[in-house]
């Protein structure tokens, strides 16, 4: 296996090796998730239990734990994050301690997010620069490059957004949307750069076949649909939008769809459009998984394909079954061959990476990467 995997200590500018596990590692799994990014990572390193004994927190020192963690591909980054928990393992004649990080999404959980701007007055407040004031006065672990925070075009003045962690406003903020009712995500990639990008697809950027599944199976289901849809900023409720396209070939069905506190009054009806557009007709739920060989495009031969590690595919990119009828089908989601990945998960000792697309099989969460709320 060509990964590597170092533990550094947890300063984040001047970072001091402290470990290459590489050769000691084993049983690595690692996944990416939106919102988040870098999502989790889990592996055993091998070591006399007097060693490990030094990894855990104990007698008022510290341990491991917030203690960076990076897989490396040679020079490319295939994932980052920091040391939740530690755990001492013997079994028989093995001993060593079993390693769980999240990726620096978690760190948006740390502290409490008091405005360096009052949202609620004035104007031309748009969802970039609320992102990046979250970011800059709470979340410290965070890259000041925002460089990756794309603008959005909804002045969101009279939001409310204050007095809880930066992941909960974030999750909330994004739903907003914008003027083209295209979904919006958040996360933070290599180096800890934050990223903020509504979903576009101008190629695939992964393709696979019908021979690199072990199995296969597509599900589209009908019980999350909905074709009418009441924003609800705070207790407030606006105008509901109708799909009439669904409803002429689905029952009405209803929902609420949640945004923040003092939500202005078009960018309830932007958010209701895109939340109905994504949830008016039967949608793809069933994750999928990966065994044999994955391609991509390279960028310096005119788009020809090349066999790539299947632990670089990322949640956030486009995948096409290439094989999968119909046999041509447009540069567009389709729910049955192109989708846009949501999350993945890799296992080392199988080579195998786990993806779920375009709509995980509960409605779009923006789950909490510290076991705490994870509802809308």
């Amino acid at each position: 296996m060509a990964l590597e995997v170092r533990i550094y200590d947890n300063n984040l500018a001047t970072p001091t090796l402290i470990h290459d596990v590489t050769d000691t590692m084993s049983d690595l799994v690692f996944s990416t998730q939106l919102n988040g990014g870098f999502k989790q990572c889990t592996f055993k390193v091998n070591m006399p239990v007097g060693e490990a004994w030094n990894w855990l927190s104990r007698e008022g020192k510290r341990g491991y734990h917030f203690y960076r963690v990076t897989v490396h591909d040679e020079m490319i980054l295939v994932w980052e994050g920091r040391i939740m928990n530690v755990g001492l393992e013997i079994s028989g004649t093995q001993q060593g301690v079993s390693v769980m990080a999240m990726g620096y999404w978690s760190s948006c959980h740390d502290q409490f997010y008091a405005q360096g701007t009052n949202w609620a007055s004035g104007s031309n407040h748009f969802m970039h620069e609320i992102v990046a004031d979250i970011l800059t006065e709470s979340c410290p672990d965070i890259n000041s490059d925002q460089s990756g925070l794309e603008d959005g075009d909804v002045d969101l003045a009279g939001i409310v957004v204050n007095g809880d962690y930066p992941q909960k406003h974030i999750n909330a903020v994004v739903k907003t949307s914008d003027t083209t009712h295209t979904p919006w995500f958040f996360a933070i990639w290599d180096d800890r750069k934050p990223y903020l990008f509504k979903r576009n697809i101008t190629d695939i950027d992964w393709r696979v076949w019908l021979d690199s599944f072990t199995t296969l199976r597509l599900e589209q289901s009908a019980v999350e649909l909905r074709n009418k849809v009441t924003p609800r900023a705070g207790t407030t409720d606006g105008t509901a939008v109708v799909n009439a396209a669904s409803q002429l070939l689905y029952p009405v069905r209803e929902s609420k769809f949640s945004l923040p506190s003092g939500t202005p009054s078009a960018s309830r009806e932007d958010a209701a459009t895109m939340f109905s557009a994504e949830q008016a007709v039967p949608r793809q739920r069933q994750g999928f998984s990966i065994s044999g060989k994955a391609y991509r495009a390279t960028s310096s031969d005119s788009g020809r394909l090349e066999e790539s590690p299947k632990y670089l595919i990322r949640a956030g990119q486009s995948i096409r079954i290439q094989d999968l009828v119909p046999s041509s089908a447009p540069l567009e989601l389709d729910d049955v061959r192109t989708f846009y990945i949501m999350e993945t998960q890799y296992t080392a000792n199988t080579d195998t990476i786990m993806i779920q697309p375009d709509r995980r099989r509960h409605r779009i969460t923006s789950t909490i990467l510290n076991n705490v709320d994870t509802t809308d």
